[in-house]
């Protein structure tokens, strides 16, 4: 079928809406009509060099949308049913998924070369994390599209798709945050202010948000954090304030500074969780040491969730009202005027913006 991408040609020009061809949904698969996508900042990194891409790509991976149609043998969703997309393939074949971890996928690529079922003028086109879902339609296998029945506008429940879960499975899974503990979240972007949420589901009595902008930290108390600092002198005021440093510090910048800072905040025994996505050569030293003192640093990817199980979870938070999905979204825009969103979200003021079709 014909359907409508966003393109990017290079790194560095503008993206191009072209017709393209989308093959059928085969074995397995299924066609969604995208009703809406985020503009997460892996797209922008991808752009930057930091996820392997090949050009001509269509990013986009943080959306929602409405199964258009199935291929044979596909049993868990229909025509008609709302999903949203997941960018682990969940191939339930490799080591990491039949332990159950399916952010561990082996299969988890964040490109898809000159395979695939994009094309223009017979041209394959890259298709970012194996989604491409700055597009009208996407074609993908049936466990990247996971139903998620909800009254959440698309707009919000995109973000379930990335954002939400990274940031909200980093603080109630990986980091599993138990009652009465204290929380400090580096960095209050839209993955910042899903773990600060994450905390408060989880029962943290303190939650304390680090941000430099302060629009950010505004967002960081709208949502449940108890304190938000400046990052100048932060760490010496949380020691302070805690009386020694927090039973647990999430990461969500991506920074080296940053992931010794918060390694550095935690008590004896506490256990610090990176979620940020730093460059492919970024290193850090820690005082090993520390570590003598029970204190540990782990990676988080993907919120360490099952999307099949989580995505429905963080949805129904959402609808009574547990998990506040409005601060994430700064702005929507219209699929047409992508270009825009990303000059507005490379400005890094703005938490989120949403791309509608």
């Amino acid at each position: 079928m014909k359907t409508r991408a966003a393109i990017a040609f290079s790194a560095d020009a503008s993206f191009q809406i072209h017709e393209v061809d989308l093959a059928e949904p085969g074995p397995g698969e299924v066609r969604v009509k995208m009703q809406a996508c985020g503009i997460c900042r892996s797209d922008i990194s991808a752009l930057e060099g930091k996820e392997t891409i090949e050009f001509p790509v269509v990013l986009g991976h943080e959306g929602a949308g409405l199964i258009d149609a199935v291929g044979k043998g596909v049993t868990g969703v229909k025509a008609g049913d709302p999903v949203v997309l997941s960018w682990t393939p969940a191939c339930g074949q490799c080591l990491g998924c039949q332990r159950g971890e399916h952010q561990l996928c082996e299969q988890i690529n964040m490109t898809t070369g000159s395979t695939g079922p994009l094309s223009m003028r017979g041209q394959s086109l890259d298709r970012f994390m194996g989604l491409g879902a700055f597009s009208e339609h996407v074609v993908v296998p049936e466990a990247m599209a996971v139903p998620v029945n909800s009254s959440l506008d698309p707009s919000l429940a995109c973000l379930i798709g990335c954002g939400v879960t990274t940031g909200f499975g980093a603080a109630v899974n990986t980091a599993a945050i138990r009652w009465g503990e204290s929380v400090v979240v580096f960095g209050c972007g839209g993955v910042g202010l899903a773990a600060i949420q994450g905390a408060r589901v989880a029962g943290a009595a303190r939650i304390i948000a680090v941000d430099p902008i302060q629009e950010r930290r505004q967002a960081a108390i709208r949502v449940g954090a108890s304190v938000a600092l400046d990052a100048v002198g932060a760490v010496k005021q949380i020691l302070a304030d805690t009386r020694g440093g927090v039973d647990v510090a999430i990461e969500c910048v991506g920074k080296p500074s940053t992931m010794l800072d918060a390694f550095n905040c935690l008590r004896a025994g506490g256990r610090s969780i990176v979620v940020g996505l730093p460059a492919y050569t970024d290193k850090i030293e820690l005082p090993v040491i520390m570590l003598l003192r029970e204190k540990s640093i782990k990676g988080s990817i993907y919120g360490s969730a099952k999307p099949h199980v989580d995505f429905q979870k963080i949805a129904s938070l959402g609808e009574n009202g547990q998990f506040d999905f409005e601060p994430l979204v700064d702005k929507t825009r219209h699929f047409s005027q992508i270009n825009e969103g990303f000059a507005e979200m490379r400005e890094g003021k703005l938490t989120r913006v949403v791309l509608t079709f």
